[in-house]
């Protein structure tokens, strides 16, 4: 008696009660890059110059997310990275180095919360729909090159650098460590689902609201592709 009215208590119960959790992978880009940049320390004989350049190309990278899908609603949480690659050169009047390829990074997590707001129809997929939402979100940056790096790279003497120091590996993790950019706050997105055979697929346009992950800069916007897996 009692599982029958169990299950008659479940099958009265509204579909859209139940969760629907997914997980997968994803892969993306940030649509904004590091611009050009001058560092300059000292005058004269002494001015000790640091070039920063711009990005050739938008910084990509990947991560993993999972999300439940409740009453209508969906709270997803992730987390991805972005490389980028920039050249600088540096130098002062007693010596001047060709431009170095150089490495940036963002690592990031978010949680969101977005709802679909209409349904389409689109030929060969299944089932998609558009959604928007918004959240919180987390982020930490590398340093751009600057005299700084420079001075924890090579010594604190400018003007007769020793650029083949066997710690300069070490010298670069220690500053990475120690002058990471930290941000959070706010963001805003929106995107569309579908399925694609038995996968189920994100496309998202976001918005985040972060202080100086890329110089100067209010905020940054990525576009994301996720695929993976719905029950």
């Amino acid at each position: 008696m009692k599982k029958m009215l169990s299950v008659l208590i479940i099958a009265m119960l509204p579909s859209y009660a139940f969760a629907l959790i997914g997980f997968g992978l994803q892969f993306g880009s940030d649509l904004s890059k590091l611009g050009p940049q001058s560092y300059t320390e000292g005058s004269g004989d002494l001015a000790f110059n640091v070039n920063s350049y711009e990005m050739k190309s938008n910084p990509v990278g990947g991560g993993g997310y999972a999300f439940v899908d409740l009453f209508g609603f969906a709270l997803e949480g992730e987390f991805d990275f972005a490389f980028g690659e920039y050249e600088f050169d540096f130098g002062n009047q007693y010596m001047d180095f060709d431009p170095i390829s150089f490495g940036w990074a963002r690592t990031s997590y978010a949680a969101t919360l977005k709802k679909n707001i209409m349904d389409l129809s689109i030929p060969f997929l299944a089932k998609a729909a558009v959604n928007v939402g918004g959240g919180l979100g987390g982020h930490v940056s590398t340093p751009r090159a600057n005299v700084e790096m420079v001075r924890e790279l090579f010594g604190d003497d400018l003007i007769n650098l020793n650029v083949n120091s066997e710690d300069l590996k070490d010298n670069l993790a220690s500053y990475f460590k120690d002058n990471a950019i930290e941000a959070s706050g706010l963001h805003l997105q929106a995107g569309l689902r579908f399925k694609v055979l038995v996968l189920d697929t994100h496309l998202n346009a976001r918005y985040n609201l972060a202080k100086n992950v890329y110089d100067g800069k209010n905020g940054f916007l990525q576009l994301m592709f996720k695929m993976g897996f719905a029950f």
